[in-house]
Formats: structure tokens, sequence, C-alpha cells
């Protein structure tokens, strides 16, 4: 997304929600009259979570869009870097982690350990990895769920023998599971010492005694229970912490409302002693962003990047985003954002929208 100025400058934001496309643009369509020639303060009410907005999740994507952008003109206005807006702590450089997934090229165990190896070899100092593929939480306990459960297994085990133990080692369940297939999950892997499982079953409100059980059983294994991905808000968050479901916590830039509201989800989670490791296997604009608000917060558990899933990450850019030094990430000195898009490269891959799924476990 690009908004731009009467100044003659342009901010980015990245808006992003998989099949939802077509609902996105139905939305920013309604507001688009609502934005044109309005100051970043008249938006305010459209800079932060909507829970009840009626096109939910995906209108609250289209909001953090435009809140990213606004952020972005804003600190290039004042002639400050984005961070700036939101703290005067001084930039420190951030802990980084690799999401190695799509740039898996065979579902094998060594296909699993060779691209988690070249993550490694990047400076990345953890990995996270997604093992399962064909399973949901009501065929998980068939015959052929638990043939893709011990596959799983399988390949968690080849990365954790491919990697240095010093390197940390976490696991994305997607949501695939029910709670007595993650109880079985959290014995089986507890051997591989992981930093932690995340998502191991849906997050609806019916699913949360279950893991706040699960959070129990990791830990007493000596693993921590992550997941909120996709949790809009201050008030999304809540229930998560306050029941204290997850050791931690997730906040995603592209969904929880903006910056600002991303700011109030690490003080709330920090009142209860719940860590926050931000959701970011996304692309290079939303990673800037990321990269911003976490150098105000100054966060310490590390941050997430997607690895080597297309070059586009980097091709697309005019100006790149923050890039991996020493196994860290540092934001651009630079006023806003510090990174642009290269239309020229973008407008030869228009908009595909992406089928729809209903079977997504994330909706459970």
């Amino acid at each position: 997304m690009r908004i731009s100025s009467d100044q003659n400058l342009s901010g980015w934001g990245e808006v992003t929600l998989r099949s939802h496309e077509g609902i996105m643009l139905a939305v920013l369509d309604q507001l688009r009259g609502h934005l044109i020639g309005k100051t970043g303060d008249e938006l305010g009410r459209l800079r932060h979570a909507l829970p009840s907005l009626p096109s939910g999740r995906a209108g609250n994507a289209v909001l953090s869009g435009i809140d990213q952008c606004l952020f972005d003109l804003e600190a290039q206005a004042a002639g400050v870097p984005l961070h700036r807006l939101l703290s005067d702590r001084p930039p420190h450089a951030l802990k980084a982690y690799a999401t190695v997934n799509r740039s898996i090229r065979e579902r094998t165990p060594g296909g699993f350990a060779e691209a988690t190896k070249a993550a490694a070899a990047a400076g990345f100092g953890g990995i996270k990895i997604m093992p399962f593929d064909r399973v949901l939480p009501h065929t998980v306990r068939t015959v052929e769920g638990r043939q893709e459960f011990a596959r799983a297994v399988e390949r968690i085990a080849a990365v954790r023998d491919a990697l240095p133990r010093t390197t940390d080692l976490m696991v994305d369940c997607h949501w695939r599971l029910d709670e007595t297939a993650a109880i079985d999950f959290i014995n089986e892997v507890a051997a591989f010492k992981l930093t932690w499982i995340e998502c191991p079953v849906p997050e609806s409100a019916m699913w949360h005694e279950a893991i706040g059980r699960l959070r129990e059983r990791a830990n007493a294994k000596d693993m921590a229970l992550a997941g909120g991905e996709s949790a809009v808000g201050t008030a999304g968050f809540a229930p998560l912490i306050e029941a204290g479901l997850y050791d931690v916590v997730m906040p995603d830039i592209k969904y929880c409302g903006g910056h600002r509201e991303f700011v109030a989800i690490c003080d709330q989670a920090a009142r209860s002693g719940v860590t926050i490791s931000p959701h970011n296997p996304s692309g290079p604009v939303a990673h800037a962003h990321t990269v911003h608000v976490c150098t105000a917060v100054g966060l310490t558990a590390a941050v997430e990047q997607q690895f080597d899933e297309s070059p586009l990450f980097d091709g697309c850019m005019a100006s790149p985003a923050p890039t991996l030094s020493g196994g860290r990430f540092e934001c651009s000195k630079a006023p806003g954002l510090g990174a642009a898009v290269d239309l020229s490269v973008v407008e030869l891959h228009p908009l595909r929208p992406i089928p729809f799924n209903a079977a997504d476990p994330s909706f459970g």
C-alpha cells in the first residue's frame, strides 16, 4: 500500500491476508473517501484496531496498512527514522530468527535439514519450521493423520541433528492438531529441546482451556508455548494474556492495528510477564515496519524473517529493508521507514488472488 502526501512524499505499508484480497480491496474502496485530503491526526480513528469492524481481520489488516503508510510519511516529514516517533529509546540491534518454510524444495527430512542449514549458515541464530502438511484437527487421529504426525517428527529430528545445539529451534504447528495429538506431540519432541511450540491447536475461545493445559504440559518439558499471530488489538490479546495461555505472544504489524497498537500490546504483555516475539514471515515492507516498532519498544526476543522464499523479497525494493548482519537486524537511519518499493518491478507482478481454503485450521 502506498499513500502519497501533498508534500510529494510517499509512505509504504504492507497489506496481506491470504485468500482475502478481494475483501481488503473492497474495504479500501469504502475508506478511500475518508482518507483523501485528511491529516494523520484527522485519521486517528482509523489508525488503531477496531475489533468489531464488520470486515473483521481483513478490515483491520487494511487499517494496519494505512497506519504503516502514515507513520512512514510522518517520519519522513519530521526528518527522523520511524521508530523515533514511537520512542526516544536508543536503537539497538535486534536478535533474528529465520522461518524456513517455502524455501524447502523437498518435504523430506533431508530437504528440511538442508534448507535449515542454509539459514543457519546465513547467520540466523534461530530457526523455525512448519513440519505438518496434510493434517487437520479432525483428521489427526486417522490412520493418514498419524502417518503425517510421524513424518513431522522425523522432519524435526533431522533438523535438530543438522543444526548446532546453540541454534534455537522452534516449531509452528499451524493449528493442525487437537488437544490429544498436541499432548502426544509435546511428549514426542521434548528430546529435541525446542525453544517453543507455536499454535498447536486452533485459537478460538472454545480452545482456550485446552491451550492453557498445553502450556502447562509444554512448560513441564522445558518448552514454551507461543501463539496469537491473528489477534487484533489489545482487546484481541487480552484473553490470551490474562488467562495465561501462552508464554510468547506474537502480534503482527499487518493485522494488530498498527504501530501504537503494537506498542500497547507489548505493554499489556509485559505487565503479565509474557514475552513478545512478533509474527513477521511476510514481505520486506512489513519487515521494515516490524524492525522499527521492535526497536522502539526495546524488544529483547528474536524477530522473525522469512528465509529464501522469493528473490522478490529484495528484488522488489528501491531501497532495501533491514538486512541481517552478525545475526541481528538494525533499523535504517534514514528518515521514515528507510525502505521503498520499486514500482517498475512490482508492475511486472500483478495481483493474483489465492484460492480460498474453507478447511484452513486458523479459522477454528
